[in-house]
This record gives structure tokens, C-alpha cells and sequence, in this order.
């Protein structure tokens, strides 16, 4: 019996509609078919269907090519486009029509609806009445001759009902009377979906098509095509869509991120991948991965449950920050070089610094955009305080006094060692007659203006003795005024 492992080398395909942004539940299926191919040794192809000529745009379409490149998802051939393959779409119906396995159907969009609102009153599903279907066959011609606009309809075999083995969901059966005869051409000669979504998968020899539950009614349909037009179906498999904790359909506060809204996040692309293929249980979150071949070599798909996947925004973000944290420096130093503007003082940094900053910095922060709020605490030569943090500092002026005395024997343009920073804070604190917190905090609130951040000995290193000094004596000046004023 094949399955996820016996079957393959998989030839996987994602099949995006260029009219609008990635979401994360249609990137879900990119992650789940491009790790399939890379773990049995396929491809991953892509296929843009833009047969939707109103609502496809060239925008939409370097969007979705820009947001797969930000996630690593490339394909291994060159992407394909519906558009430039109308006429494989015309043989395939011609090729049907020649076998009387597809008609013409001339009813208007008017006829159409009344036989919806009438299905609807009789608590049917909406399905086409088959009027068309019964003209003779010199009706038929009459009307081609005059011209009469019209579509192109699959006639169904009288079959009661469509099964098939799905890997995930097991075997599947669909009622024929679910549908009825459906659209292979539009009026315009433009395919419908399930026609182009078959010759297209056939042509490309696509063997796995992993997708939403939500095609299950599609997948009854191009099995019907495939069996009529002699071609060798692939093998289905179906995944539960993407819900929130409520188990309710994402809504952009539970999580139903647009990829250009997790770059503006900061989110990391491989967080991103690694959370989407790790729903259902597929692939362990508590490693983290350094390539999608990683990911792919660990994935399980036998673990997509039948079941929806249940989304999480926060455990999205916590696993994004423990990525970052773990990222090469190297690299990250780079993105910051790359992304700060020429005049920020940061390009002032001695490069050979620069890692050490980021190293100690990034604890502090999720991603790159929280880090670079945090670089002022080492490149900019004024700290902000708060009343609240004036207040404690007036409290304490003789601990930065005695900081001040201690650092005066420095260069300015020197770090201070490790073992130095020791000596500098038991010699304040003696001074000042205090130790533990009241010597610390102090000294933290006039470097940076906060409570939180680095270890203060990361502060002491990596700050300049110089800016140690200015900073203090900013604070002390601050004070000095206000006394002298009174």
C-alpha cells in the first residue's frame, strides 16, 4: 500500500492564485509539499494560476515570488504560469467534446442563479440542472452557428460516487450528486480551475498533490477528468486547515499573518517554517534547525492528523525569538550594517566590538527590530530618563560619585576587561558604603535610563570608558544645576 515513504520520489507542486498576498495557512501547504520532495528525494515545482483575469495582478505576483524567496520555499524548475498554456486547456476539451464527455451550455448567468435560489429552496446544494445537456445534437449546432455565447460543461458519468485513498485521511468517498456537470471552459475560452489544475498536474508530473481538506470536492471532480481524459491520476493527500486556539477560522488577531506582515514583525523565515511544519506534531520544536534539508531530514508527515491545525501567534513569536538568539552574529551584524542609515552611530563601532554587542544585546530582544532599538544604550552619548528614574538617581548621587572617582584613572578610548569591572564596582561601592542592589541599580539607571537590559558587567565591558564617564557626569551635571538653582 503506498504511502508517505513507500511512494515517491514525490513531485510536489504549490499552486498559488497571484491575486493577493500569502497567507499562513496557504504557506503551510508550500512547507509541507517542499519538505515531502526534499525528504524522498523529488521536486518541488510552482505553478501561478492566473486564469482569474480580473483579480490577477503582476503585483500580487512578486509579492508571492518575494515572500517564498524571504522563506527559502524555491522551486526546482521554473515557475509556471496558467496563462501561457491556454491551448494544452483546449485540446484536453476538444479531446473530450470528440467523445461526447463534454458539451456546450449556452445558459445565462441569469437561468443560472434562479436554479441556485431554487436548489437553495429545496435545501439542495447548488448543482447545475443539466438543461443544457439534453439538446439534440442539431440544437446544439444551430445555436454554435449563430453564435451563442456559451461555456464548456463536463458531462458526468452516471457513477454514484467518487472514492479514492487519501494518505492522510484514509479512504474518502464523495457523493456524485455533490456536483453536478461542471465548467471546463468559460465563455471567454479561459479554463475553469479543475480543468487547468489536471492538464497542468499531468504535464508536470506532478504524483503527490498535498493540499487543504477543503479541495476534497475538487479532488472528486479531477479524478472524474483524469479517468475520462485516460490519464494517470496522482496521489491525493489532505491536510486540516490552520484554526485558532478556539478551534475558529483565523482572523488577523489570532494569527492569519500575511508573509509581508511577518517580515514587517521581524519574524525569522526559518521560524516561520519550522513552526508551520511542526503543527500537528510533524516536526519537534524543541530543536531548532539550521536548513530546510535539516527540517526535511526530521519532518514525519505521518503525523498530519486528520484533524484541523490549531495556530498559535505567541508560540510563533517565542520560537522566531529563540531563532534569532541563535543565529550567526556574523550575519546579523550585516543585516544591521545593511539596515541603519550611513549617519547612525553604530557605523562608529569598532567592528571587531560590533558582534560582542549584538551577542549581549539580542537576549534582550525578539528580533532584529527590538535590537536596533536597543543599540543607543551603546553608540548614542545622552540617556533619556523618566521622573521615575531621576527620583532614584537623586537618591544615590554619592554611588556615581564614587563610579565616576573609580573610572578616572582610564583611557576614555579603552573597554573595560572583565576582571576590571570587578575592581571598579567593589571600589564605588566601598566609597559609597553600599553594595548589592543599591550599588547596582544606580549605576544601571544613569548608563541607560531603564531597568532592564544586559548584565550590567556586559555594560562595563563594552561601553567606552569615556561614555561610562560622560553619562555619569550628564547625571551628576543634571543634579549639580537643579541644586545650585535652589
Amino acid at each position: 500500500m503506498t504511502n508517505f515513504k513507500t511512494g515517491g520520489p514525490w513531485i510536489t507542486r504549490f499552486a498559488p492564485s497571484p491575486t493577493g498576498v500569502l497567507h499562513l495557512g496557504n504557506v503551510r501547504t508550500a512547507i509541507l509539499n517542499q519538505l515531502l520532495a526534499r525528504q524522498s528525494g523529488g521536486k518541488f515545482l510552482l505553478r501561478l494560476e492566473d486564469t482569474d483575469q480580473e483579480r490577477s495582478t503582476f503585483a500580487a505576483e512578486a509579492a508571492i515570488l518575494w515572500s517564498l524567496s524571504w522563506l527559502g520555499l524555491a522551486p526546482d524548475e521554473p515557475v509556471r504560469h496558467q496563462s501561457l498554456r491556454l491551448s494544452l486547456y483546449r485540446q484536453a476539451v476538444d479531446s473530450l467534446q470528440a467523445q461526447d464527455l463534454a458539451y456546450p451550455c449556452f445558459c445565462s448567468e441569469a437561468e443560472l442563479e434562479r436554479d441556485r435560489h431554487q436548489a437553495a429552496a429545496n435545501n439542495l446544494p447548488p448543482r447545475y440542472s443539466g438543461r443544457c445537456a439534453k439538446l439534440s445534437p442539431r440544437e446544439r449546432a444551430e445555436r454554435l452557428e449563430r453564435g451563442e455565447a456559451h461555456a464548456i460543461r463536463f458531462r458526468l458519468p452516471v457513477k454514484a460516487e467518487v472514492g479514492f485513498t487519501d494518505l492522510i485521511k484514509g479512504q474518502v468517498t464523495v457523493p456524485a450528486g455533490a456536483f453536478g456537470d461542471f465548467v471546463l471552459l468559460r465563455s471567454n475560452g479561459w479554463p475553469s480551475y479543475n480543468l487547468a489544475v489536471v492538464v497542468d498536474d499531468a504535464d508536470m508530473g506532478i504524483n503527490l498533490v498535498l493540499r487543504g481538506e477543503d479541495h476534497l470536492t475538487n479532488t472528486a471532480r479531477q479524478i472524474l477528468l483524469y479517468e475520462a481524459l485516460k490519464l494517470s491520476a496522482p496521489t491525493f493527500s489532505h491536510h486540516g486547515l490552520l484554526v485558532d486556539t478556539d478551534g475558529k477560522k483565523l482572523s488577523k488577531r489570532t494569527g492569519a499573518l500575511s508573509i509581508p506582515e511577518c517580515m514587517e514583525m521581524g519574524l525569522e523565515p526559518m521560524a516561520v517554517v519550522h513552526y508551520l511544519a511542526s503543527l500537528s506534531g510533524a516536526l519537534p520544536t524543541k530543536n531548532l534547525y539550521a536548513s530546510l534539508e535539516e527540517m526535511a531530514r526530521a519532518f514525519n508527515p505521518f503525523a498530519l492528523g486528520r484533524g484541523n491545525a490549531v495556530m498559535s501567534l505567541e508560540e510563533l513569536k517565542a520560537l522566531s525569538a529563540r531563532v534569532f538568539r541563535a543565529g550567526e552574529l556574523a550575519t546579523q551584524v550585516e543585516a544591521l550594517n545593511a539596515s541603519l542609515p550611513d549617519f547612525d552611530p553604530w557605523h562608529a563601532v569598532d567592528p571587531e566590538i560590533r558582534p560582542q554587542l549584538l551577542a549581549s544585546l539580542r537576549e534582550n530582544a525578539s528580533n532584529l527590530h527590538e535590537l536596533r532599538t536597543l543599540l543607543p544604550l551603546f553608540t548614542e552619548e545622552e540617556t533619556c530618563f523618566t521622573p521615575k528614574a531621576l527620583t532614584e538617581l537623586a537618591a544615590s548621587l554619592p554611588v556615581l560619585r564614587a563610579l565616576d572617582h573609580a573610572m578616572s584613572s582610564h583611557d576614555p578610548a579603552s573597554r573595560l576587561p572583565k576582571e576590571e569591572v570587578n575592581v571598579v564596582l567593589r571600589q564605588a561601592g566601598q566609597q559609597a558604603a553600599v553594595k548589592g542592589r543599591k550599588l547596582y541599580h544606580p549605576v544601571r539607571l544613569a548608563l541607560t535610563g531603564s531597568d532592564c537590559g544586559p548584565e550590567l558587567t556586559t555594560l562595563l565591558t563594552l561601553l567606552p570608558a569615556g561614555l561610562i564617564r560622560q553619562r555619569v557626569q550628564t547625571v551628576l551635571s543634571i543634579f549639580s544645576h537643579s541644586n545650585h538653582k535652589e
